[in-house]
């Protein structure tokens, strides 16, 4: 098992730039573009920038958080941005490391990246390093166990690498880094997401903040236990940890290309639902006008089922009124899940909402995350639509100005003008302190 923990330090330690191929250097700028728009967007939300604030105070130092005049020690930077990114749900994930990599990896390499006045060919490898093997961890824990949210569970190790990899760490120092990262795995619970607890919404930031520290550890002289990250992590899989996954096809499958980038602000489980509603093209709608609605998923998704979500978290993990508040309003970007969209309109219509698990959509697990929608109108008609894969990953890709037009959408509102941030992160050769500058309100 150890052979495939130091292939993949050896993979991250001796990755340059100039490896990567023309596809995965393009791709990236796209990933790195969503990313900073979706810790933008998430900048204003009162909890990050209220914890933005106190930090300003408490650790002040020379990494931004983004969409603000802030600045703080990288740690606490990594911390707040990881967190402002996930409060939207609408940040970059993969669904075969079931969880989202980048979220995971940016903030710290970004922040370190700042205050060390890293190159952009120093960036791009250390953020490409740790989403690759942050995918391959996520892989060696499918399916986690039941009750685990999958922020904050081996995100810490893909931070760690892309430190790593950013500060030049030999193979050894980044494989104890990567092993104490995995040390400090949090135990999630997907509890607090379909409860409303917005702890859930740390969860990406606290394992950037941990990557870092780990390689601190590491470049100090500590150390981690032999096969730390299958010893660690093994808890978190629902039956068994698989090492080998940890080096599989590292430099010959990227995957940073099956990723999937997300329009529809809430959970990725209720998006197969949500495109199957604007495949009908239905709404805005009277809520009197609908009698029922009848969601067949898979699993997991048919379990987000509250109907009167007490937050906007809670909200953006239910089936139910990701489905109504699609209906009432005709969307289903960041307005239709903020606290301010909670009403008894929705609620009501959210209740006549039924979500079961259908056998075939089960059978297609892990390749596709299915959903079949049926909308009963009051008048007798009845529509239906079934969607295979949700859009936005490699099967049903988005096309580029769709991605921009999120960009604007999440960016303008906070900075104004957002064409420069665009245009340096997707060309995928701007360095963490230009990004950085771009990102912060003129």
């Amino acid at each position: 098992m150890t052979d495939h923990e130091r292939a993949a330090a050896a993979f991250a330690a001796d990755l340059d730039a100039s490896d990567l191929p023309p596809e995965v250097r393009d791709h990236v700028g796209l990933v790195l573009a969503d990313t900073l728009a979706a810790m933008v967007g998430g900048s204003t939300d009162p909890d990050t920038a209220a914890l933005a604030a106190q930090y300003a105070t408490e650790v002040p130092g020379e990494a931004t958080v983004l969409g603000t005049d802030h600045r703080l020690e990288p740690r606490f930077a990594a911390l707040v941005n990881g967190t402002g990114g996930t409060t939207l749900e609408l940040d970059e994930g993969h669904k075969y490391a079931a969880g989202h990599p980048a979220i995971h990896v940016l903030p710290a390499v970004l922040a370190v990246g700042e205050r060390d006045g890293a190159s952009a060919d120093e960036f791009l490898a250390a953020v490409v390093a740790g989403y690759e093997v942050a995918t391959r961890v996520g892989r060696a824990c499918y399916p986690l166990g039941d009750g685990y949210h999958p922020h904050g569970v081996w995100g810490a190790v893909g931070a760690a690498v892309g430190v790593a990899r950013l500060r030049s760490c030999d193979a050894e120092t980044t494989l104890h880094a990567m092993r104490i990262a995995a040390n400090s795995a949090q135990h999630t619970l997907m509890a607090a997401a379909t409860e409303g607890a917005t702890v859930r919404n740390s969860y990406a930031g606290k394992a950037n903040l941990d990557g870092i520290l780990a390689v601190d550890l590491a470049e100090a002289g500590f150390t981690g236990v032999v096969d730390g990250v299958a010893r660690h992590l093994f808890q978190a899989a629902e039956t068994e940890f698989d090492s080998t996954m940890l080096s599989a096809e590292l430099g010959e499958r990227w995957d940073v290309l099956g990723g999937y980038f997300k329009r529809h602000a809430a959970c990725r489980y209720t998006h197969p639902t949500l495109d199957a509603l604007d495949a009908l093209d239905i709404g805005p709608v009277d809520p009197a006008d609908v009698e029922s609605v009848l969601v067949e998923t898979y699993p997991t998704a048919a379990g987000l089922t509250p109907t009167r979500p007490k937050n906007a978290l809670q909200a953006k993990f239910s089936v139910p009124y990701a489905v109504a508040t699609r209906l009432l309003r005709g969307h289903s970007g960041k307005e239709a899940f903020a606290d301010e969209s909670l009403a008894d309109e929705v609620f009501a219509l959210a209740e006549r909402v039924e979500v079961v698990v259908a056998d075939d959509i089960a059978a297609r697990l892990p390749d596709a995350r299915s959903s079949r929608v049926t909308v009963r109108f009051a008048d007798g008609r009845e529509v239906s639509e079934e969607v295979e894969h949700a859009r936005g990953g490699a099967e049903r890709p988005w096309q580029e100005s769709e991605l921009r037009e999120k960009f604007d959408e999440l960016v303008a509102p906070v900075l104004g003008e957002s064409s420069a941030l665009w245009e340096a992160a997707r060309g995928g050769d701007a360095t963490p302190t230009e990004l950085c500058g771009l990102a912060r309100p003129n």
